[in-house]
């Protein structure tokens, strides 16, 4: 029983912890098994994110040709967003921040783009949910987006 019980121990003090991954720079053809997140300047290139991409106040991101497992989402007052021909499983959920650049991505789940103050294009997106943009200080801009479920309210005509 003692064997048993020790086996069972290192057993479960073997297995690695999971943190969240901080991006401070660029990445380019890796897989982050966790969420990411940034809090300053962050490149993704050909990346796959097994979590969510979290955006922090002030941070600059950039993603490109990659896959979230999970969602794109802002935490506060985040300065750019530019997405371009990525794979998002979840929801982009974008609030409270600047300038957001969404092109030719595939979104699984919804676009939700709330409360921005700066510049918003959103163009060429395939997107299996709902389309909802309110209360952007600046009209978002852009089309041809192809939405399975409603584009609404800034959103509607995108």
């Amino acid at each position: 029983m003692k064997k048993l019980f020790l086996l069972s121990t290192l057993i479960a003090f073997s297995v690695p912890a999971l943190a969240d991954f901080n991006c401070n720079g660029s990445i380019k053809n890796q897989t982050i098994d966790d969420n990411v997140k940034v809090h300053k300047q962050c490149v993704l290139d050909h990346v796959t994110i097994k979590g969510n991409l979290m955006l922090h106040s002030n941070s600059h991101t950039a993603i490109k040709n990659s896959t979230i497992d999970g969602n794109l989402e802002s935490k506060g007052n985040f300065s750019q967003v530019n997405a371009h021909a990525n794979r998002i499983d979840g929801n982009i959920q974008l609030e409270d921040g600047r300038n957001i650049q969404l092109t030719s991505n595939r979104v699984n789940g919804n676009i939700q783009l709330k409360d921005n103050s700066g510049s918003i294009v959103v163009k060429n997106n395939r997107v299996n949910g709902n389309l909802e943009c309110e209360d952007n200080r600046v009209k978002p801009t852009g089309g041809t987006n192809r939405v399975s479920g409603d584009k609404e309210d800034q959103c509607r005509h995108l």
